[in-house]
């Protein structure tokens, strides 16, 4: 990525001529292109340092979120106004939140809390769900972009799950021998993505646990490289973070170091990191990466991940490719086909799993053979020839989660066949129409706050899109627009990971977008956003008060007029460059 962010440091900082900046950009490989063009409208989102400190001497007046301390009675206010009508429309819900409490033990209830906005903070109760949509046990709808985490890819509960799942419950469901659906989820699975042999678990944690094990087996060492800022499960395998020095750490309670310290941490993306694989090669076993991660899903570093392809293949490492988000959400072939970079292992679980709990994993049968033997025949002498690691589950192969798995996968080979492909590509595929509308909806909220001067941004991929705010990721403001959408109908996830799924309609997208926007209207008007130049000089005079300007919601209606800085990049970068991110491959 090193000559892609030359040329992008060189356009917005204008050191090159429009004509030169155009045709070094079309000179560039066409998922480059796409990544560079996601870049540059970053810089616009997020008003960077870099465009302002170019086109003008004066910095922009960019509003910043308030973070909790900075709340006065003003905003407590209107929290409490918004509690009683929450309590009002949702009570059911939340008497369930507080008295399930005595015996409910539940991990999720804390993700996000903040003592100010805790009434608003309770988890629904759920009386169904329908295509795009859920019903809370009080009456209400709401359109779900949450998706249960990103497994509904046809929305919930379609037809042809139901069916299956239905149809094999009435013919019971024996956990300990074969099912006809075995052979065939696994054999179909292989077609769509090109991997040699699969392993059903019975979880993605489980899956990426076992994948590391086989690599181990593998290679006989014990180092595994996992990048900042993926998420690979709860398995303490995988779990650890790193400290300022570059150590590993063990994230939390009940982790032991001793598992942190056969984990390396690296930054992904960052190309002078490949030397610390190189130098340490002899102990590594693995490399796992969420090749886009889904926390971070505008960091596509597709040169930094060929090279580490390169790597693992020269220095007997296994690259074990985590696609439990993208897997079947870009194409069959998840990032693997579009990047056109194999791993050697691959993880899966969440589409395919057809709304069961599943994990697979998929790749080369020499590693594959690692957990099994390998194949041999019951009519001759031959025996399992590989020494096998340790791998077991009463739930690996339920019969039920496989006909879900079977019903969604021949969903998605016909879906792919009726288009007349018979593999799956990127700009082909019949996800490409659902991929489309996901840009075009997280563009247009790009756009919307970067005219109202907010710090946040949508990054998304494929069908997968996140909420960032780029002052404070993790604060009050975030949570209170998540609150705001939910109240208006429109339903988020408490991990932050957003998708837009087949269920979901043009209508449904056009009220999305509008819930958005009236909700940051109203976090506006309510001066939960503040100018930055105003408060900052404002706090030179006064550090003991944080001072609300009264004028602020006048400051608000003013902002519409264009920036000439942000107009003279504009002009540079998006309607010049538009027509070649077309030719490209769209994501």
């Amino acid at each position: 990525m090193a000559v892609i962010d030359d040329i992008l440091e060189k356009i917005v900082s204008k050191k090159i001529e429009k004509q030169e900046a155009l045709k070094l950009f079309s000179e560039l490989p066409d998922n480059d292109k796409d990544y560079m063009v996601s870049k540059l409208k970053k810089h616009l989102s997020n008003g960077d340092n870099i465009i302002e400190n170019n086109f003008s001497g004066k910095k922009r007046n960019v509003f910043k979120a308030l973070t909790e301390l900075q709340l006065v009675q003003e905003h407590k206010l209107f929290i409490d106004k918004m509690a009683k009508k929450l309590e009002k429309t949702t009570p059911k819900s939340k008497e369930n939140a507080s008295k399930d409490q005595d015996h409910l033990v539940d991990q999720r209830k804390t993700g996000g809390l903040k003592k100010a906005l805790k009434r608003l903070q309770f988890h629904l109760t759920y009386d169904k769900a329908d295509g795009a949509y859920l019903y809370d046990i009080d009456g209400n709808k709401y359109i779900d972009i949450a998706s249960d985490n990103g497994v509904n890819l046809f929305g919930h509960q379609p037809e042809f799950i139901k069916e299956a799942v239905i149809k094999r419950m009435e013919k019971g469901y024996p956990l300990v021998g074969y099912t006809e659906e075995l052979a065939q989820v696994t054999k179909l699975f292989s077609d769509l993505t090109g991997h040699e042999r699969v392993l059903l678990t019975q979880s993605g944690t489980e899956a990426v646990m076992w994948a590391v094990r086989i690599a181990r087996t593998a290679t006989q060492k014990k180092k595994i490289v996992i990048f900042e800022g993926a998420f690979h499960g709860l398995s303490d395998a995988v779990l650890a973070a790193k400290d300022q020095f570059g150590n590993s750490i063990a994230m939390g309670l009940g982790m032991l170091q001793e598992f942190a310290d056969e984990i390396i941490v690296l930054d992904y993306g960052n190309m002078d990191h490949l030397n610390i694989i190189e130098n340490r090669a002899d102990e590594i076993a693995g490399v796992l990466v969420e090749p886009v991660q889904s926390r971070n899903p505008d960091n596509q570093p597709i040169e930094f991940l060929k090279e580490v392809r390169k790597l693992t293949l020269e220095k007997n490492i296994l690259l074990i490719m985590d696609e439990m988000i993208t897997g079947f959400r870009v194409c069959c072939n998840g990032v693997q086909g579009l990047w056109n970079i194999k791993g050697d292992l691959a993880t899966y679980g969440k589409i395919p799993a057809g709304g069961m709990p599943s994990g697979m994993i998929a790749g080369l049968t020499k590693y594959m053979n690692f957990v099994d033997g390998g194949v041999f025949n019951y009519d001759d002498n031959s025996m399992p020839s590989v020494k096998k690691t340790l791998m077991a589950g009463t739930h690996t192969r339920n019969p039920i989660k496989l006909a879900a798995t079977l019903a969604i996968l021949t969903e998605i080979k016909d879906r792919c066949l009726a288009l007349g492909n018979e593999t799956c590509g990127s700009n082909s595929c019949f996800l490409q129409e659902l991929n489309e509308k996901t840009k075009r909806m997280c563009e247009e909220l790009n756009s919307f706050f970067a005219s109202k001067k907010v710090p946040v941004i949508i990054e998304y991929f494929s069908s997968l899109f996140r909420f960032k705010f780029l002052d404070d990721p993790n604060g009050v403001v975030k949570e209170l627009l998540f609150v705001l959408m939910r109240m208006n109908g429109v339903e988020t996830s408490p991990s932050g990971n957003c998708f837009l799924t087949m269920a979901h309609s043009d209508n449904d997208i056009k009220s999305i977008i509008k819930t958005v926007k009236n909700s940051i209207d109203i976090l506006l008007e309510e001066n939960f956003f503040y100018e930055s130049d105003s408060i900052e000089e404002d706090r030179e005079d006064d550090q003991t008060e944080m001072p609300i300007s009264s004028d602020m919601r006048d400051n608000h209606k003013n902002r519409s007029e264009k920036n000439d800085q942000m107009e003279k990049l504009r002009d540079l970068i998006i309607s010049d460059l538009k027509k070649f991110q077309e030719k490209g491959v769209t994501i």
